[in-house]
């Protein structure tokens, strides 16, 4: 069983990112498996066993190497007893290579072995895995906010339990399980989760239930590692959560766990009364892009809630004939005088707090609210709200802002050309997202945005961008750079400034940015390019 004691988790990093950074160059002279690194340190000790605490990338040039081969074997046994993650031995000033007896020892006790060269001082390697380890927490903090928010919108969504445990199960990578205590209550399983049947996990069930039991446990069942944990407080316990997938859980997935169980208390206490859904108005608007008679009837109510309670369709602002004009929906304004609506689409900002999308003063009832899919589960909000005028418009798009969101709004639009405003809200929202800014469709608005395609954008910006298109930290890291370096025309000391760090590093940076994308960066026909493709590259697509 689970217990509060014992060694803290330690983050690390696969050592197969810190070999994959091209600044570095290291080169793989024993390959032994792809350990957790938690640090770097660099150490001429003839046994520094003493002083390391397991998982460290140890750095050394061999000064104090000895030559026999027992000597050397004592060395490796040393590094592996204490749980060294992998040895990276610089060349020169010392040995000109990895000396064969080191070779054969890593080889022979599964010690992973590095040639450092000489272009890549001990100083860099450190850097770059405090990078990578500093790149995971906050990945992991980023993480841990979007399940949450996740989570705190799955508890207002129809079968809330179900949706709990479906987002638990995806921001964790396996499968989730609740069983209530009341044995005359149904369990709740994601598609993928087996049925806790084995003779541990039910006997483990049944102590977790037990008022005085633990509150968490573990166990194997099937080649999954089995997590369970308790919903709700003695002496009022509500069932216990089971969670499985083949690697233990992080520091991360345990303070999502927790949520989930402490959300699932919170429905099994008040009921899961839903809102109603104005079901046919956000299927023919959003998804078919057509309206039926009983949708139309509807939308001008829906469309507005802003104070003093929605506003009639008579009541909507009227706006000129827009024609077809491609600035407008794609739909000719209406001539009735119900009223034009704009689609709106928004996205968390990239870094930050955010509030949950159900929490965003969005002033319609017309909402899609869509929880991230993929690698990268962030959440996202499409809507359609009445027309009225670009400096109110303005005012919203900042709010949004202000609760962590940007957004973007499509041009105005009869309800036919709603469909029109969508995609061109979504084109734009690819803009905003990368500089984070909200912006609108306007008769200003760059006439080239209708033209493209968001995806034939968003590809040509890739091939611009090259490695710097990754989806890692380290390109993310370079992006921004480059974005703020742009912006800046250049000027070292308002970048760093801007980025919170020293002039030297951006200058680090922008010279491996050359070096990755093989170009100079004073040539302004290459700037130009450059910035093109940052304004359309899609960071989490």
């Amino acid at each position: 069983m689970d217990g509060n004691g014992g060694r803290a988790e330690s983050r690390n990093v696969p050592l197969s990112v810190i070999t994959g950074r091209r600044d570095l160059g290291l080169r793989t002279v024993v390959d032994a498996g792809d350990p957790g690194i938690t640090w770097a340190v660099a150490s001429e000790l003839a046994d520094p066993a003493a002083y390391l605490r397991g998982g460290e990338l140890l750095l050394t040039a061999g000064i104090n190497l000895s030559e026999g081969s027992a000597q050397v074997r004592d060395y490796v046994a040393s590094l592996v007893g204490v749980g060294v993650g992998a040895v990276g031995f610089g060349v020169a000033p010392v040995h000109r290579s990895v000396p064969a007896p080191l070779v054969e020892q890593c080889r022979a006790q599964g010690l992973p072995l590095l040639e450092v060269p000489v272009s890549a001082p001990f100083a860099a390697v450190s850097r770059a895995v405090g990078e990578e380890l500093e790149e995971r927490h906050m990945r992991d903090v980023r993480r841990l906010g979007e399940a949450h928010q996740e989570l705190a919108l799955a508890v207002g969504a129809p079968a809330p339990v179900e949706r709990v445990l479906a987002v638990l199960a995806l921001s964790l990578g396996g499968w989730a399980v609740h069983v209530s205590s009341d044995p005359a209550l149904p369990s709740h399983r994601t598609p993928s989760a087996p049925v806790p049947s084995g003779t541990e996990l039910r006997s483990l069930i049944d102590k977790l239930n037990d008022p005085s039991g633990p509150r968490s446990a573990k166990a194997v069942d099937g080649g999954d590692e089995v997590f369970l944990h308790t919903v709700g407080a003695p002496p009022e316990r509500r069932g216990v959560v089971l969670v499985g997938r083949p690697e233990p859980l992080g520091v991360t997935d345990r303070a999502v766990l927790r949520t989930a169980t402490a959300l699932l208390d919170l429905l099994a206490r008040t009921g899961s009364d839903e809102p109603p859904v104005p079901g046919p108005v956000i299927t023919g608007l959003l998804l078919d892009g057509g309206l039926g008679v009983r949708a139309a009837a509807g939308l001008a109510e829906l469309a507005d809630t802003r104070a003093g309670g929605p506003r009639s369709p008579a009541s909507l602002p009227v706006h000129a004939d827009h024609g077809t004009d491609p600035r407008c929906g794609g739909g000719r304004a209406p001539s009735d005088g119900t009223g034009t609506y704009r689609a709106l689409r928004a996205v968390p900002v990239l870094r930050g707090r955010y509030s949950a999308p159900g929490d965003l003063p969005l002033e319609t009832r017309l909402v899609d609210r869509v929880p991230g899919t993929g690698e990268v589960r962030t959440p996202s909000v499409r809507a359609v709200i009445a027309d009225r005028g670009e400096n109110a418009h303005r005012q919203h798009l900042d709010l949004l802002l202000s609760h962590g969101w940007v957004a973007a709004l499509g041009p105005p639009a009869s309800p036919e050309g709603l469909p029109g405003s969508d995609r061109r809200a979504a084109a734009l929202l690819v803009r905003a997202r990368a500089t984070g800014t909200p912006l609108l469709w306007t008769q200003e608005t760059d006439p080239f945005e209708a033209l493209l395609d968001p995806a034939a954008a968003a590809s040509l910006s890739s091939e611009l961008l090259g490695p710097l298109a990754e989806h890692t930290g380290t390109a993310r890291s370079l992006r921004r750079t480059l974005r703020t370096w742009l912006a800046r025309h250049g000027n070292w000391d308002r970048t760093a400034a801007d980025l919170g760090v020293h002039r030297n590093s951006v200058r680090y940076r922008i010279g491996r940015i050359e070096r990755d994308l093989g170009v100079d960066l004073s040539d302004p026909e290459r700037r130009m390019r450059l910035w093109f493709a940052l304004g359309r590259h899609d960071p989490e697509g």
